[in-house]
């Protein structure tokens, strides 16, 4: 009996060990991570601004498998189009700090041995900058695990050493691309980490970060060591980089950033030698040796006038089909132009299935867009876009060309003309006066004469007299044209319609640029002026907010009315600025936020007024991203809601759900007017390489 007493008295003190040594464990970890969290919280900030240091950097790709799909990559035309399967390239830069998370490079010395001195893969490059402190690690995509909101996504297991250190492995908890794993050393009594290393999957990139983070102050915070190892696989295609960043160096150089070739290429070379933080590796040495010696042997056989140039066989199809057109048509023409590189010009590929979208209504459309800019001053610069599509099933071609000259960046003034064709516009009035009229001796039947071609040019002029109030005035000139003029002219019916507008708005900003946006619109339409023949009075009001939350989640809002209080019959066409089919969506973070996808065309043009509602709420992790398989594609995940009420829409709803992947964006929605279901639609656009 006595053994027995003793025997559970052992098993009870133990189990009271156990239990209480687990609990001091727990809680030297939750310590331990708490310090880690809050880290970055214990770092003065306040002096980085108007700082800056140097940074080197190098690169090597090599392509194990390569076909003639890797030629529609964006950036790997050179990569693809060249007959080596090897690059590589080295980079001097100053970097200016205007804050934490806010810089700019200068590149002063660099050069690569890509033909034409291209960059390939430039979507790389953020990985090179990581913010491994805040709530994501590259600006808008990888959840951190040193990030204390994100904790709620990772397992942690933590391991101490003799030295006053710890390991802390992470792994995520759901299979998705915005999770990574790893490791990192971090010291016990600060919370500072000291290296990590980050293993993810992002946007067809698999990654292996290694960082090595500074050792005092601010530099605590950033990386002075940075690797990226990366692989790259589509279509039997698979490409290795390899990059190398170091910062915080001290050396300045005089800018030579311009093309180099010949000789001038091996000089440059050697000067990026002696800048070097660690020797190159075997493989980027051979490359860049290999370049120098076809480079040197190139710039002898132009140079030697006593010996004829060797010739070279050029098949004129190749050079002009190949270098030139598919070189353009198939990947994204990037350019820096002026003096001093004021000038940016960009072209997405013209002809790349990639930028085709599908919709219920709309059916399969194509986008192409231009930009390009010139800088005058840091504070003066001027832009144009070319915004063009085209809808298959409507037959519709879009067209939206803004210019804008800002002439003080600081106050928000710019001086802008917009131009926008191809619009199809309803007018109900017209359309009532037209079914009574016998059409028999007309072949006219099936033609949408209640349609008209809108085409409008927008001058105006804005500045903002604080951060919270701007102010913008100008005029609005519509010229509004039949469909089908002939079937007009037969009907005796005006074909045409044109509208003088002054307009004035007024913004008002309650908490700066970072908060709700509230906008008053006022237009008043002119008869006799610039052979105006329409008259009407709108205003409008529409209040807009996203509210960016933790762990990249946001809730995008919108809240609008309008309405005309002054009209002519028959000569006017009931067209609001913030209700209308949009044909070329932007400005929020997705393209569907803010619009109603299964809305009818004609409904935006029927009604004195309108009120409507939109709601969209996105998150990385919400439903299907958090199951197996599936869920380690999807990249965000949406919820809209939309409402409006108008004429004959007491009110009209619609809801929707989407979810973006590496490769598409798919929307599924239903509507309702009236309490009554209205239908159902789908909407889907590529997303293959967007983010490149």
């Amino acid at each position: 009996m006595c053994k027995v007493f003793f025997t559970y008295r052992v098993i009870i003190v133990l189990t009271i060990w156990l239990v209480a040594t687990g609990d001091a464990a727990a809680k030297k970890d939750t310590l331990l991570l708490s310090r880690m969290y809050g880290y970055a919280e214990t770092i003065d900030t306040a002096n980085v601004a108007g700082s800056h240091t140097f940074a080197y950097q190098r690169f090597f790709i090599k392509t194990d498998r390569r076909n003639a799909l890797l030629m529609g990559v964006p950036t790997m035309w050179g990569v693809a189009h060249s007959g080596n399967r090897a690059f590589a390239g080295e980079a001097y830069e100053r970097v200016n700090f205007y804050g934490i998370g806010h810089y700019d490079t200068e590149r002063l010395l660099g050069v690569n041995t890509i033909p034409h001195r291209r960059n390939a893969m430039p979507t790389l490059l953020k990985y090179l900058t990581p913010e491994i402190y805040n709530s994501t690690i590259l600006k808008d995509f990888l959840l951190s695990p040193f990030h204390r909101k994100n904790r709620r996504f990772y397992r942690y297991r933590v391991t101490y050493d003799s030295n006053g250190t710890a390991i802390v492995s992470f792994r995520p908890k759901v299979d998705n691309t915005q999770l990574v794993a790893g490791q990192a050393v971090v010291d016990f009594h600060s919370g500072r980490i000291i290296t990590t290393e980050l293993n993810g999957e992002y946007d067809m990139i698999n990654f292996k970060l290694t960082l090595e983070m500074g050792d005092e102050g601010i530099t605590t915070l950033l990386p002075v060591r940075c690797q990226l190892d990366t692989h790259f696989s589509l279509l039997g295609n698979r490409l290795i980089a390899n990059y190398l960043c170091y910062y915080g160096l001290t050396t300045d150089v005089e800018s030579t950033n311009t093309t180099i070739e010949g000789p001038e290429a091996a000089d440059s070379f050697m000067k990026l030698a002696a800048l070097r933080p660690e020797p190159l590796g075997l493989e980027e040495e051979t490359v860049i040796n290999e370049y120098l010696e076809n480079e040197r042997q190139h710039w002898l056989d132009t140079k030697d006038d006593t010996l004829p140039a060797p010739k070279k066989k050029h098949s004129l199809a190749r050079t002009i089909f190949w270098d030139v057109l598919g070189d353009h048509l198939l990947n994204r023409v990037k350019q820096r132009f002026g003096p001093n590189d004021q000038g940016y010009l960009r072209i997405n590929p013209i002809l790349n299935p990639l930028y085709l979208g599908y919709s219920n209504r709309k059916g399969i459309t194509y986008k192409f867009d231009v930009r390009s800019s010139y800088n005058f001053t840091p504070n003066r610069d001027i832009s144009l876009r070319i915004k063009a599509g085209y809808s298959f099933k409507q037959r519709q071609l879009f067209l939206y060309v803004p210019l804008r000259f800002n002439y003080n960046k600081r106050r928000h003034a710019f001086f802008a003309i917009d131009l926008d064709y191809g619009r199809h516009i309803y007018n109900s009035e017209i359309s009532n006066e037209i079914n009574p009229i016998t059409r028999d001796t007309l072949e006219i039947q099936g033609l949408r004469l209640d349609y008209f071609r809108d085409t409008y040019v927008r001058i105006y002029n804005n500045y903002d007299i604080s951060s919270r109030f701007s102010f913008n005035v100008g005029f609005t000139l519509h010229n509004r044209m039949a469909l089908h003029a002939k079937a007009f002219k037969q009907l005796g019916l005006r074909t045409q319609y044109r509208s003088f507008a002054p307009r004035a708005e007024v913004q008002y900003r309650p908490q700066g640029w970072k908060g709700p946006i509230l906008t008053l619109d006022y237009e008043r339409g002119i008869k006799g002026v610039l052979s105006s023949n329409t008259e009407y009075e709108r205003w409008e009001a529409d209040g807009s907010y996203i509210l960016n939350m933790s762990r990249m989640q946001a809730l995008s809002m919108r809240l609008g009315a309008g309405i005309y209080s002054k009209r002519a019959k028959r000569e006017r066409f009931l067209d609001f600025t913030n209700f209308r089919d949009n044909n070329m969506p932007g400005g929020w973070n997705d393209d569907w936020s803010g619009e109603f996808e299964l809305l009818r065309s004609e409904w935006y043009n029927s009604s004195l007024y309108y009120v409507r509602a939109n709601t969209t709420y996105e998150s990385p992790l919400l439903i299907i991203s958090r199951l197996p398989l599936l869920g380690h594609f999807i990249e965000m995940e949406r919820l809209y809601f939309g409402a409006v009420m108008a004429k004959e829409m007491k009110p009209y709803i619609e809801l929707g759900y989407g979810l973006t992947t590496r490769l598409v964006s798919l929307g599924a929605f239903v509507g309702n007017k009236n309490g009554h279901f209205e239908r159902v639609g789908v909407r889907f656009g590529f997303e293959l390489f967007r983010k490149w």
